[in-house]
């Protein structure tokens, strides 16, 4: 199996991305040197204003700020430390962002949690898993949440 230098792990920060995060600690535990983890920030996607994060707008520093916090809390209960140099909070749809990073990172694997609905008998992933899987440029790894 080919070693990964460069993980990328998306967290949606919903009640199982905690069990996400406690499965790639335990799975990727000679790899961790190389993660880094991305959250995107969806509220106020259509607000030009929030998008633009001016300095001076101090509900999105806030928003941003409050949210740092429980992505760092996260990966601290499930065991992960990881510089907050290599942690990042985007606005914008998911998957797209969520390619644009790993493809800026030049990341060898992108973890992403998979949702499937209960009632769902085929286990298809979520819209967003499914859009990573198909235009990612990188191994994508989707792990059932």
């Amino acid at each position: 199996m080919a070693k990964f230098t460069k993980l990328l792990l998306a967290l949606d920060l919903t009640p199982v991305s905690e069990s996400l995060a406690t499965r790639v600690s335990q799975m990727c535990a000679d790899d961790i040197a190389g993660l880094h983890v991305v959250h995107v920030l969806t509220k106020g996607l259509h607000d030009p204003s929030v998008l633009s994060q001016s300095p001076c707008d101090s509900h999105a520093q806030r928003m941003l700020d409050h949210t740092a916090l429980r992505v760092r809390e996260l990966l601290q209960r499930a065991g992960l430390t990881v510089p907050s140099d290599r942690i990042f909070l985007v606005h914008g749809e998911p998957a797209f962002q969520i390619k644009r990073l790993a493809e800026q990172l030049e990341a060898d694997l992108v973890i992403v949690g998979s949702h499937s609905k209960e009632d769902d008998w085929m286990q298809l992933p979520g819209a967003t898993t499914n859009c990573v899987i198909q235009g990612a440029s990188s191994d994508v790894m989707a792990v059932k949440v």
